[in-house]
């Protein structure tokens, strides 16, 4: 059995570039058209979305103008960066935010969500997707860190490397799951992809 999911990022966010995690900004008007863009003439069995209104707002109208069953879930938000909540790099200790990027493991910011719990909570998300909708083609639709995480979870990307990854708003990445014993064979199809109507079928 194949399961097919795709990750779409959310688009482009009102209040520009800071550290965004829990903080509930709405999509700008470009960042709604980059999502339109994104789902273009596609089709899926299942909307899953991120209960983050840059994300939820579009799966709402998504699900309204295709009719296609919608389902929020609150482990596919963006983790709580605590302290780091609403600033900018430039407002950030240096060093902390280096720290943070080398080894995300042991140097989570104050007041955040602890990244090892931030993985076990993605990696819950995705066995229960594949419990309830095994054989579907499905929309994730999420953050950069969710996707990112993924990396590690299913390719082994150390966490420490996950950064690397380029995501650009309302970009896609898609995984299919083989079912398989003694595990599930994952593939990576295509990552940070920003045209899909060239790919998507």
């Amino acid at each position: 059995m194949q399961t097919t999911v795709d990750f779409l990022r959310h688009g482009e966010v009102d209040g520009g570039s800071y550290y965004r995690g829990i903080t509930d900004d709405p999509l700008t008007d470009h960042g709604w058209q980059q999502m339109q863009s994104a789902v273009a003439s596609q089709q899926w069995d299942l909307i899953i979305s991120s209960p983050l209104q840059r994300c939820h707002s579009f799966a709402q109208h998504l699900h309204s103008k295709t009719n296609t069953p919608l389902s929020v879930d609150h482990n596919w938000q963006e983790i709580n960066f605590g302290d780091w909540e609403g600033k900018m790099a430039d407002q950030i200790n240096s060093d902390e935010l280096m720290q943070f990027y080398q080894d995300p493991l042991n140097n989570s910011p104050n007041n955040a969500e602890d990244f090892s719990a931030f993985l076990s909570r993605i990696n819950f998300a995705w066995e229960a997707l594949l419990k309830e909708h095994a054989g579907k083609r499905i929309l994730v639709i999420s953050h950069a860190g969710v996707i990112r995480c993924l990396f590690n979870l299913f390719l082994d990307l150390p966490a420490n490397k996950i950064f690397n990854l380029q995501l650009d708003h309302a970009s896609l990445t898609r995984f299919q799951c083989f079912n398989a014993k003694p595990a599930n064979f994952i593939t990576l199809k295509f990552h940070n992809l920003t045209r899909p109507n060239l790919y998507l079928n």
